[in-house]
C-alpha cells in the first residue's frame, strides 16, 4: 500500500489537493490528519496521510488468504464498499471454522487485519469481515432477544441482566431499546464480562 503525504494549513485544502492529484473521489480514500509544530516560531501545520481503498482491499485479500490457507482452508473473497465501512465476505470450504464459537475466530481475524493495516499506514480502516452473513443473522437475533426481554421487564417490572457481550453487541442493544417504552438500558461490569441490564424506566 502506497502512502501519499500532503502538508498544508487546513484539512479541506489537503483533501482537495489529494483528490485532484490522485484523480479520485473522496469515498475512494482512507486518510488521517495530524498536526505538527515546527521551528522556533512553533508554526503549526497539518499533515494528511492518504491510502487508496483499492490498495487497502488488495492488501486485505492477500493478508486474509495467507492466514486462511495456512490453516488448510480454501478461500474466496467478495468485497463491498459501504458508506461507513468496507465489507469483506469470506467463503471457504469450512465456514464454521472461520466463524468459530460465537463468532470469536471471525472477530479475531477482523482485529488482526485492522491492526496490520494500521501498523503499515497509521490509518484506522473500518473493515468488517463476515462469513455466510453470520453477523447480519447474529445482529437480528440480538435485536429479537432484546425486544423479547424488554417486554418481560415491562410486564414484571423486574430488571434482567443479559449475558456478557462485546462493545458492538452492547451498543446494538442500547440502540434497539432506546425508544422502547417502559425500559432503560445500562452496561455493567468489567471487560470481558461487561453486560447489558434492562431495567424498568419507572
Amino acid at each position: 500500500m502506497k502512502i501519499y503525504v500532503y502538508e498544508g494549513k487546513t484539512e479541506e485544502e489537503l483533501v482537495l489537493k489529494a483528490l485532484n492529484e490522485l484523480e479520485v473521489k473522496e469515498d475512494e480514500l482512507l486518510y488521517t490528519v495530524k498536526e505538527e509544530t515546527t521551528g522556533l516560531l512553533k508554526k503549526k501545520k497539518l499533515i494528511l496521510n492518504v491510502v487508496l481503498k483499492t490498495e487497502v482491499l488488495e492488501y486485505s485479500k492477500k493478508f486474509l488468504k495467507q492466514i486462511v490457507q495456512a490453516i488448510g482452508l480454501e478461500l474466496n473473497i467478495e468485497t463491498k464498499r459501504k458508506e461507513n465501512h468496507i465489507l469483506i465476505k469470506l467463503h471457504s470450504n469450512n465456514n464454521s471454522i472461520l466463524i468459530g464459537k460465537n463468532g470469536k475466530t471471525l472477530e479475531s481475524l477482523q482485529v488482526i487485519l485492522r491492526q496490520s493495516i494500521y501498523v503499515k499506514t497509521g490509518i484506522h480502516a473500518n473493515i468488517v469481515l463476515d462469513v455466510e452473513d453470520y453477523k447480519e443473522k447474529h445482529q437480528r437475533s440480538i435485536e429479537f432477544l432484546a425486544k423479547k426481554l424488554a417486554k418481560e421487564v415491562v410486564q414484571t417490572q423486574i430488571e434482567i441482566k443479559m449475558d456478557s457481550m462485546n462493545s458492538y453487541e452492547r451498543r446494538l442493544i442500547h440502540e434497539v431499546l432506546k425508544d422502547f417504552k417502559g425500559v432503560k438500558t445500562e452496561s455493567e461490569g468489567e471487560e470481558p464480562n461487561r453486560c447489558v441490564v434492562i431495567k424498568p424506566s419507572k
